[in-house]
């Protein structure tokens, strides 16, 4: 047994949270034991019940901050198994609604108006219930319908003692059980900067417009507006977007099939390419793109719930199209050099190891035409050896794998014909064509000797530092002042050879390029690389010439 903190002694939810803990433990160590049949009591409540339906019971039970690490634990299928994964993304953070007087009380506190001067109308009942907030549908002065997302009362404080709660069940967990790659306090540090987002709406509102931002010339997919004079930490105001929700239409196909403003195939097609806008255009996407975050009208769609949001800059999108490609086509080499370009595998992996398993596992897939190639299937394989080898992968790509996974199954239902790969690799073609184009590659190749350049010019001055600290250090180190510099004008001097001599390069690979384009472009390019060249090959002759001498 240990000892429970004094902090925590007396506080109810404490003793709530350690109930339930036990309760469901003891069914666990109950079934090792091969004494669960005996226990007529769990026979009668608990029959067949799998570990990851007690999981979800379980955070159910506790409710409010539970169920949202249960959300988030859904979308994380490199840290639990995948079964876990699918059962806690069952669950539903659905309560009961707060009195309508306190949600006046809080409209009225933090946006310093009572509730008739701030809208034309306001719907008491609420159109979604949560256990952060709700949604209550509102009509401003001018007329424009909006939904206003209002914190409950209290319900920060409350979190709060939850994951502080949270905080030192990880670190016991982690100090008392064995583990391998899963570490329960880096699972509950994610967990607390994400609570810490939905417990701001400045920052959902934030989100919200760099999405608006992003799909404002596109008439098809809708993003709510954002109005801020009516938002606030606890209170964030925004644009109702009309439709019925994904969830409905699938759940009962009959009463949409005849629909023409509800062509299931248009909107299938509408959902995949917005969802690869975001990743492989924007670099921002929905984290968690399910039926009941997508709303449909009129053959469009309109986007809402942005709590989970993925990123991706400029350079990790490369290496994770470099790694989606390879992962399509089956290449065990590529797939290892984009892991150790991610920065994920580490030195003691056995990487001849991880390419036989990778082989072994995408085996079945490598005489299987591209369009029938099941992409889950494929990731979540790909996620098992990542975790029998240790290899973290960034919470970012896996973000973006569960949201692509949840893409294809919502797809499929809309259009049983539809294949994921298929789908994406029209974006993957486009961008690797856009790479190949010959500015493309001037573009990087004079990118990347612009970043070498700056690296070489400044590491003169970074040696300079170093000699000026040794120096008020000891002042014996005044005599190797000379060498520095010596070396700073030799490091100079032979990083512009370095650049020139990529610029030589770039001209030539741009020369042949354009050979069959633009012959005179291409012949002036082979002119100035000559040029260069004369003038590198004296200037190496006569430093050289002068050290001889010397």
């Amino acid at each position: 047994m240990f000892n429970i903190p004094r902090r925590f002694r007396g506080i109810k939810r404490f003793e709530q949270i350690l109930s339930v803990l036990t309760k469901y433990e003891l069914g666990f160590y109950l079934e090792k034991a091969h004494l669960k049949n005996k226990s007529f009591f769990l026979q009668k409540s608990k029959a067949r019940m799998t570990r990851p339906v007690e999981l979800r019971m379980m955070f159910e039970e506790l409710g409010g901050t539970f169920v949202k690490l249960g959300q988030l634990l859904s979308l994380r299928p490199d840290l639990i198994p995948i079964e876990y994964c699918d059962e806690l993304s069952k669950l539903q953070d659905d309560v009961e609604p707060i009195p309508y007087s306190e949600i006046e009380h809080v409209i009225k506190s933090e946006l310093k108006k009572p509730v008739n001067q701030l809208f034309k109308s306001f719907e008491k009942k609420p159109i979604a219930s949560a256990s952060i907030g709700q949604v209550h549908a509102a009509k401003l002065k001018s007329g424009k319908k909006v939904a206003v997302k209002i914190m409950r009362p209290g319900i920060r404080a409350l979190i709060e003692t939850d994951l502080d709660i949270l905080d030192y069940l990880s670190r016991l967990f982690k100090h008392h059980a064995r583990q391998d790659i899963v570490d329960p306090e880096e699972i509950f540090a994610e967990f607390k900067q994400y609570t810490e987002v939905e417990l701001d709406y400045l920052k959902e509102a934030h989100t919200i417009r760099l999405f608006e931002e992003n799909f404002r010339k596109e008439k098809k997919v809708k993003i709510p507006r954002v109005y801020e004079k009516l938002t606030t930490t606890r209170i964030l105001t925004m644009e109702f977007i009309e439709g019925v929700e994904l969830r409905e239409i699938i759940a009962h196909p009959g009463r949409y099939k005849n629909s023409r403003n509800t062509d299931k195939k248009k909107i299938s097609e509408l959902i995949v390419n917005s969802i690869m806008k975001q990743i492989f255009v924007d670099g921002l996407f929905h984290g968690d793109p399910h039926p009941g975050n997508i709303l449909v009208k009129n053959n469009t769609i309109g986007f809402i719930d942005f709590g989970i949001a993925g990123r991706i800059d400029d350079e990790m999108r490369e290496k994770l199209e470099l790694l989606f490609v390879s992962l399509i086509e089956r290449d065990t080499d590529g797939i290892v050099k984009s892991f150790i370009s991610l920065n994920l595998v580490e030195s003691d992996v056995d990487v001849n190891r991880l390419k036989k398993d990778l082989a072994e596992t995408l085996g079945k897939y490598y005489d299987t035409s591209i369009d029938k190639v099941d992409f889950g299937d494929l990731f979540i394989k790909s996620i098992g050896i990542a975790r029998k080898h240790r290899i973290k992968l960034p919470k970012e790509f896996v973000l973006l794998g569960k949201a692509l996974i949840t893409l294809q199954g919502v797809s499929i239902e809309l259009n049983p014909e539809f294949n994921l790969v298929r789908a994406v690799q029209p974006f993957i073609s486009r961008l690797a064509k856009k790479k190949a184009r010959p500015s493309e590659l001037l573009r990087r190749l004079i990118a990347e000797a612009q970043k070498f350049g700056e690296f070489l010019h400044d590491l003169p001055d970074e040696s300079q530092k170093v000699y000026h600290a040794a120096e008020r250090a000891d002042s014996a180190l005044d005599s190797i002042n000379s060498d520095i510099r010596g070396l700073t004008t030799e490091i100079r001097t032979e990083s512009w050879r370095i650049i020139m001599g990529i610029i030589i390069a770039a001209l030539v690979i741009g020369a042949s390029l354009l050979y069959s384009l633009e012959k005179f472009i291409s012949q002036v390019f082979i002119f100035l690389a000559c040029v260069i060249l004369i003038y590198l090959l004296f200037s190496i002759a006569r430093d050289n010439f002068k050290r001889k001498r010397y």
